[in-house]
């Protein structure tokens, strides 16, 4: 084993797990990145597409969990859960009030600000170094409010903004129909523009991109799934579904949800579920943006791409082998035009995927517990695009021996 420029095995090539694999390849680490799909094509491939460095509150805090049963009983709300993978999720929410107290609300987003505060400059780096600056606009992010009172009960959301000094500004109606015509917000109203937030054309494109650079600098790629993985204190092994094996100095999970699969070969479980988001992709929208959108209330983001505006959100519950339901993807559509009215029908491609959910919003990030040869890299929920950049450089770090820039305490695998 060389530790000096040791081999690194990353399981997952989605952005988190691409972003690890140019890191390792660009410090000069043999690296083979593994993934049964094609790099970006999995959960990276249709997200929201924001980058969104001011994103550091918790989903759960004070008061949040009694929202749920409205939106539950809401057909068109923006929470399901599969009614028959409730039993086994009841642990997971548990957790997720626990997360959502005011003390523990402040500890997450002080960790999250330090793990985000180079957020931009990390993508900033990747994307300029793999030549693929084009894909990102820097925008901003504008929201939007349908009255005072929707504003006010997002005030817990602006106060750790005023607390870390994260710019916003309310716009006026004059200064919103500059910067979006297509926007009709109501007699009553409310746009709120955040500047610290970019955009991407394609986020499956962006993570493809960056796994082929790695693979220009030599990293090795393999289509297979993961079935069997051991580590020791001399290294690590792990074993495909076609019978191959592997042996390496380190084994970087970066899975997402699938992790598990993985982590209880190694006595070692995450509380992690899949919630399911969902895309309507829209080829001719009818209307055109310049910045991403955010429907606060509905929780449904607007985002116009190269190939047309997507239209993503909503949280499913469920299974990660659980069939999807394209009606939540449909009820975003009817969302949005809340704002955009004009907004087209027609045309529309559909998509779910599966963010990788802590009950504390924030990703596992650091050495695995009793393997020191196991590196986590997976869990970062909305975030994993933000995120992947950031995470990648901390991993490469982590396997070459140097200390990383954030405290990763807040981050173990064993904080919960």
């Amino acid at each position: 084993m060389n530790d000096t420029r040791p081999h690194c095995i990353v399981v997952g090539a989605g952005i988190v797990g691409a972003s690890c694999a140019w890191h390792l390849r660009r410090r000069g680490a043999a690296v083979t990145l593994i993934d049964p799909v094609e790099p970006g094509q999995s959960t990276s491939f249709g997200n929201a597409g924001c980058i969104s460095p001011s994103s550091i509150s918790p989903f759960s805090y004070p008061g949040a969990i009694r929202k749920v049963p409205g939106w539950l009983l809401d057909p068109l709300g923006p929470m399901r859960i599969r009614w028959v993978d409730a039993p086994g999720l009841a642990p997971w929410f548990w957790r997720f009030w626990r997360a959502g107290s005011a003390r523990r609300v402040d500890e997450i987003a002080a960790a999250q600000k330090t793990l985000m505060a180079t957020a931009s400059a990390d993508f900033d780096e990747i994307l300029r170094e793999t030549g693929n600056e084009s894909l990102r606009k820097s925008a901003g992010l504008i929201m939007l409010y349908g009255n005072e009172a929707e504003f006010a009960a997002d005030g817990w959301h602006y106060d750790i903004r005023r607390r870390y000094d994260l710019p916003w500004q309310r716009l006026t109606r004059a200064e919103l129909t500059v910067m979006e015509p297509s926007i009709q917000l109501g007699d009553e109203g409310i746009a709120v523009l955040d500047p610290a937030w970019q955009h991407v054309l394609s986020p499956a494109d962006v993570a493809s991109r960056i796994a082929g650079s790695a693979f220009s600098l030599g990293a090795e790629w393999l289509r297979e799934r993961v079935r069997r993985v051991e580590a020791n204190p001399a290294g690590v092994s792990i074993r495909t579904d076609a019978g191959k094996q592997i042996d390496a100095d380190y084994l970087v999970l970066a899975s997402g949800v699938w992790t598990n699969d993985l982590l209880v070969q190694l006595g070692h479980r995450a509380p992690l579920v899949a919630k399911r988001g969902y895309h309507s992709m829209l080829a001719r929208p009818n209307v055109t943006l310049s910045h991403p959108l955010m429907s606060v209330s509905e929780y449904v983001v607007i985002t116009p791409m190269r190939d047309g505006l997507r239209v993503a959100g909503t949280a499913e519950f469920a299974r990660i082998d659980a069939e999807p339901d394209y009606r939540r993807a449909r009820a975003l559509l009817q969302h949005a035009r809340r704002f955009l009215p004009g907004l087209a029908g027609e045309e529309v491609t559909e998509w779910m995927g599966q963010r990788p959910m802590t009950p504390d919003s924030m990703p596992v990030l650091g050495r695995l517990p009793g393997h020191e040869r196991v590196l986590c890299a997976f869990g970062h929920g909305h975030y994993g695009l933000t995120q992947g950049p950031t995470t990648g450089r901390i991993i490469a770090d982590l396997a070459f021996g140097q200390p990383p820039h954030v405290d990763l305490k807040p981050f173990s695998a064993d904080r919960f």
